[in-house]
């Protein structure tokens, strides 16, 4: 083999990886974005049902972000999706909340026993 079909051979070689790897980091990242952009209107309804679960029996608020927070993570788990920095949900809930403060008034919530 000379040396010009062994520079071919070389430069295909890497460039075949270059290509995989960036093919890889391009599906990674369009799925990281689908969830980031499915998230928030998961978040939204979450922390709305989780309102009105407090109409009717006593709930804090912990308890109401605990179960938005699990509703988001079983709708992206049943969509495919796995989000492992559970932190990221929790932000998402406490986002929807803070921008739905007023509409989630309109739910009277049920005082403790």
């Amino acid at each position: 083999m000379n040396t010009n079909e062994l520079v071919v051979t070389l430069l295909a070689t890497v460039l075949t990886a270059v290509i995989s790897y960036c093919g890889n980091v391009l599906v990674k990242n369009n799925r990281a974005l689908t969830i980031v952009r499915a998230i928030e209107p998961l978040a939204k309804d979450a922390v709305i049902a989780a309102q009105k679960l407090g109409v009717t029996e006593y709930m804090t608020g912990m308890a109401k972000k605990s179960h938005a927070v699990q509703a988001v993570a079983k709708a992206l788990s049943d969509a495919g999706f796995t989000v492992n920095d559970e932190q990221v949900i929790k932000n998402a809930v406490e986002k929807a909340y803070a921008q739905q403060r007023d509409l989630l008034k309109q739910y009277p919530q049920k005082k403790e026993d």
